[in-house]
């Protein structure tokens, strides 16, 4: 009995042996973190290829040594740590651990925060599958969770740019699409089209989540006063949600801005609220929301003023601004109308400088 008992016992440190040597190397080569010393670095935003690095001012040691951290295994050219000379872009290439995928990153340094926003320089984001984006990689949608839910086919996304604007030669799009059933998602009845300040990480587990609402905005850019712009918008025929038809109700759209507080340091920088809390969290401090939802078929100015439950203070916390357009107010619980259609363009953040 010992001996059997012995060999089944080496049999199963044999398969379990195996079973470690056969794990598959990491396939990923992602940049996940790119920081500097806060005494510098304002913000760093890392949109698919592209790490966007806002600095305090522009008289800086252009040759600084950035703290990279990548995905597992991976090994990143060149490497966290190094001194580079970030005069001009600076390309970083991240290998897989399993050595088969290779990302490479266009790293770039701005010490201005503009916060006029035209709408005007669009492009195709992604690698294999591609989506509409803002060229301001601090702007994101939820086209990247739409471009997953539907495997990359995907004829006309919710949010792109359009040539009906206000000036210039572009502005924002956004239409709620009809969804459907997706490997991926489940039940889907709408999508909503979408245009915010921060970053997408698709939560499937919770899709209101996947919304990381909020750029840092420093002392140096002054209080926000008002937001300013202008905006069409045609409410689809039928409100829907996963329940089925919505009676008695028309679809809504969502134009607002929020100012929230975060923890000083870099530490901040990857603490945002979501779809669940942007409205509702204790840490948001102001907000200047659009209460007019009616339709409006020709271009219409919003002049919303920032309500303060609180002043600034810098000496305890860092503040993030948000700012959110959505076709249909209650797309991230899937609730809307199909052909709701939203158009922003010109849109202005106004602060005082002097305080």
């Amino acid at each position: 009995m010992k001996f059997k008992i012995s060999l089944s016992f080496i049999a199963a440190l044999y398969i379990f042996s195996s079973c470690i040597k056969d794990e598959p190397l990491n396939k990923e080569a992602d940049i996940e973190t790119f920081s500097l010393p806060d005494s510098i670095l304002v913000n760093s935003v890392i949109s698919n290829n592209k790490v966007t690095l806002l600095i305090k001012n522009t008289d800086f040691n252009k040759k600084l040594a950035p703290q990279i951290t990548v995905t597992p295994g991976a090994t990143i050219t060149p490497a966290s740590g190094d001194t580079v000379d970030f005069t001009n872009d600076v390309t970083y290439t991240v290998v897989s651990e399993d050595k088969q995928h290779t990302k490479v990153y266009t790293v770039s340094v701005t010490s201005s925060l503009s916060l006029k926003f035209g709408f005007e320089d669009w492009f195709m984001e992604g690698g294999l599958w591609k989506y509409p984006a803002l060229l301001d990689d601090m702007w994101s949608s939820a086209n990247q969770g739409i471009m997953t839910a539907k495997l990359g086919k995907v004829d006309l996304y919710p949010t792109r740019s359009t040539t009906d604007c206000f000036s210039g030669k572009y502005a924002a799009l956004l239409e709620t699409q009809r969804g459907g059933t997706f490997l991926v998602a489940g039940y889907v009845p709408i999508f909503s089209g979408s245009l915010f300040r921060g970053a997408f990480k698709l939560n499937m587990a919770s899709p209101p989540q996947s919304a990381l609402f909020g750029q840092i905005h420093p002392k140096e850019s002054g209080i926000p006063l008002k937001m300013t712009g202008y905006y069409k918008y045609t409410p689809g025929d039928t409100l829907i949600n996963r329940q089925g038809i919505v009676p008695n109700k028309k679809d809504e759209f969502s134009i607002y801005a929020v100012i929230y507080k975060v923890t000083k340091g870099s530490e901040g920088l990857s603490e945002y609220l979501n779809g669940e809390n942007i409205l509702t969290s204790d840490k948001v401090i102001s907000k200047a929301i659009l209460e007019d939802r009616s339709p409006k078929a020709q271009f219409t100015k919003f002049d919303l003023p920032f309500i303060y439950t609180e002043d600034m203070n810098y000496d305890l916390y860092n503040y993030k601004l948000a700012i959110v357009f959505a076709s249909s107010k209650n797309g991230d619980f899937y609730e809307g109308a199909v052909g709701s259609t939203l158009i922003v363009d010109n849109v202005e953040v106004i602060c005082d400088l002097n305080n």
